[in-house]
C-alpha cells in the first residue's frame, strides 16, 4: 500500500513538473470527453423530441384546405402564424367515413392589424366538448383563469407575470403546457367561448381580421383520431376521395420527416465519436511511448534504487488514470456549459425537435463518457506500462 501511495505521488508530481506537456494531454482527453457527452446529449435530446412531437400532436390525422397544407406544416414545424378557413360541414362528414373513431376542429384567429400583440402569436381555439388533444395534453393544468377564461399557453411563449396582451387587452394565462418540441410550443389556446369573447372585443376596439369570427360555420383544421385497427393510408384515401377541396397531414408522414432527419444527424454523430476516439487514443499512445523514451533515465535511477517493475507500472498506470479522469471532467464541464444554456438556440438551428435529456439519462451520459475518457487514457498507455514492466536499466545511468 505504501509502494502504490508512493507511486501515485511520483506520477502527480511528474505531471505538475511536466506542466505543459501535461495540460496538452488533458486537453485531447477533454475534447474526446466533450464530443463523447456532447453527442450523446444531442441524440438522446433529438429522440426526445421526436417522442415530445408524437405525444403532443394527438391527432392521427389533420385535415385542412387543400391549398394550405404547406402552411399548415409550416405552424406544426415552427409555430409561424397563419389562417385559413373550411366549411366546419365536414366534421359531420368525417364522422361518417370508415376508419375514424373521433373527430375535433381548431379555429385560427389572425388580426390584420398592427401592434395587436405583445409579440407575434397564434390563437387557436378548440372545441372543449369534443377536443381530445389540447385537455389531454394540459392534464391537471387544465382549468379556467379568474376571468373565467381557458388560456393556455406553449412553453415558449413569454409571459410577464403570467399574462399575455392581444388585441388591446391583457389576459391572465391559466396554464403553461409542456414542451412538445414542435411548433405549437409558439402557440397560444383557447377554448371557443374565450375566442368568441377576444374577436368580439377586438372588433369592437378597431381590430380587422381575415375571418368573421363565426367559429360556427367556418374552422381552420379538423383533426381526426382513427379507430384501432384503422390504416392512415386508407382512411386518408377515404376522405379525399369522398370531400373535395381538402388535403390530409398523416401524423406518421409527419413524424417521419423528423425521423429521417435526425437518422442520418445521428450516424454523422456517432462517426464523430468513432473518430475522436481512435484519433485520442492513437495520439495519447505515440505521446506516452515518447515520454517513456525521454524518461528511461528517471526509471533506470529509480530501479538502483529498489523500486521494482510493479512500482514503475504503476507510476505510468497512475498518470494515465489522472489524465483520463481530469481530461474527462473538463470535457464535461465544458459541453455542459455550451449545450445547457443554449439548447433552444440549438433545437433553432438544426430545426428539429429537441427536448434536453433528463436527469438519469445525463447521470447515465456523464458516467460512460468519463468511463470512456478513462478507459482511452489507460488502453493508450498499456504499450507503455508493458514496456516499463520489463525494463532493465542496463547501462542507462550515466
Amino acid at each position: 500500500m505504501e509502494k502504490s501511495l508512493d507511486s501515485f505521488y511520483l506520477a502527480k508530481e511528474n505531471l505538475k513538473r511536466k506542466a505543459h506537456r501535461s495540460i496538452s494531454l488533458v486537453t485531447l482527453v477533454s475534447l474526446l470527453s466533450f464530443t463523447v457527452f456532447s453527442s450523446l446529449l444531442i441524440i438522446q435530446s433529438l429522440k426526445n423530441g421526436i417522442d415530445g412531437v408524437q405525444n403532443r400532436l394527438g391527432a392521427d390525422l389533420i385535415v385542412v384546405p387543400e391549398e394550405y397544407e404547406s402552411e399548415a406544416q409550416s405552424l406544426l414545424f415552427s409555430g409561424e402564424p397563419n389562417y385559413f378557413y373550411l366549411d366546419k360541414s365536414i366534421e359531420e362528414e368525417l364522422k361518417g367515413i370508415e376508419g375514424i373513431e373521433s373527430v375535433s376542429s381548431q379555429f385560427y384567429l389572425t388580426s390584420l392589424s398592427e401592434s395587436c400583440c405583445s409579440f407575434p402569436i397564434q390563437l387557436i381555439g378548440f372545441d372543449e366538448k369534443t377536443d381530445f388533444v389540447v385537455k389531454a395534453w394540459a392534464g391537471e393544468k387544465y382549468a379556467a383563469n379568474n376571468e373565467g377564461e381557458v388560456i393556455l399557453a406553449g412553453s415558449s411563449v413569454p409571459a410577464e407575470e403570467r399574462s399575455v396582451r392581444f388585441f388591446g387587452e391583457r389576459h391572465s394565462i391559466s396554464a403553461k403546457l409542456t414542451k412538445s418540441a414542435s411548433g405549437l410550443d409558439s402557440v397560444i389556446f383557447v377554448d371557443m367561448n374565450t375566442l368568441k369573447k377576444i374577436y368580439d372585443s377586438a372588433q369592437k376596439k378597431g381590430f380587422a381580421f381575415i375571418s368573421d369570427g363565426d367559429t360556427k360555420t367556418k374552422t381552420s383544421t379538423i383533426l381526426c383520431r382513427l379507430s384501432p385497427g384503422a390504416k392512415s393510408d386508407t382512411t386518408s384515401l377515404l376522405i379525399r376521395q369522398k370531400i373535395k377541396g381538402v388535403k390530409v397531414i398523416q401524423k406518421e408522414g409527419f413524424i417521419s420527416h423528423f425521423e429521417e432527419s435526425i437518422s442520418s444527424l445521428c450516424i454523422f454523430l456517432y462517426a464523430l465519436i468513432l473518430i475522436f476516439l481512435l484519433a485520442s487514443i492513437l495520439i495519447l499512445a505515440v505521446s506516452f511511448s515518447l515520454i517513456l523514451n525521454e524518461r528511461l533515465k528517471e526509471f533506470a535511477i529509480l530501479r538502483t534504487l529498489g523500486a521494482n517493475h510493479s512500482f514503475l507500472s504503476k507510476i505510468v498506470f497512475f498518470e494515465s488514470v489522472i489524465l483520463g479522469s481530469f481530461g474527462g471532467v473538463f470535457g464535461l464541464f465544458f459541453s455542459s456549459l455550451i449545450i445547457f444554456p443554449f439548447s433552444n438556440l440549438i433545437s433553432q438551428k438544426i430545426s428539429l425537435p429537441f427536448i434536453i435529456a433528463d436527469f438519469k439519462q445525463l447521470l447515465f451520459f456523464a458516467f460512460l463518457t468519463l468511463l470512456i475518457s478513462l478507459s482511452s487514457s489507460l488502453l493508450s498507455s498499456l504499450k507503455s506500462i508493458f514496456k516499463i514492466s520489463k525494463y532493465e536499466p542496463y547501462g542507462e545511468v550515466k
